[in-house]
């Protein structure tokens, strides 16, 4: 799976240099709906249109990193944005055993000022384990981002 995923991204980093659409993403806060169970998280938008994105990004918390790839559609465009995100995630503990889930949010983002937006949602994960045992984890999250 993780040469999958390196399959995914080298392409992905090669638009982004040549896109000039490329937007930066920075969250700081309760979990992200991109990055997953991230403090800190950072998102590069490779590709762009009015209502899709599709992104790569890394995120971290004390003792989990994640590294994922995703697309985010955008369900509602209005006073308050509505989303959703299906991604990738590689998820690598204190252990260093990588976990690949697939994770799927749901939320609204408001612009708060300028670049800074307000971002609260819901996020599900489904973590797959090398034993065949899989756990879901859903949790909300609540943060402010950057986009520049």
């Amino acid at each position: 799976m993780k040469k999958f995923l390196l399959f995914l991204i080298i392409p992905f980093l090669s638009f982004g240099q040549i896109n000039e659409k490329t937007k930066h993403y920075i969250s700081v806060g309760f979990l992200d709906h991109k990055t997953g169970t991230s403090v800190i998280g950072y998102t590069n938008t490779i590709l762009q249109n009015d209502n899709n994105e599709v992104f790569i990004g890394l995120g971290t918390s004390v003792a989990i990193n994640t590294l994922v790839v995703g697309l985010k559609k955008y369900l509602l465009r209005s006073f308050v944005d509505g989303y959703s995100v299906i991604s990738i995630q590689s998820i690598y503990g204190m252990g260093g055993e990588g976990v690949n889930s697939p994770a799927i949010s749901i939320g609204f983002e408001k612009k708060i000022w300028n670049q800074f937006f307000l971002n609260v949602g819901f996020n599900s994960t489904i973590r797959i384990y090398s034993e065949r045992t899989t756990e879901f984890l859903n949790y909300p999250h609540l943060n402010i981002n950057v986009r520049f």
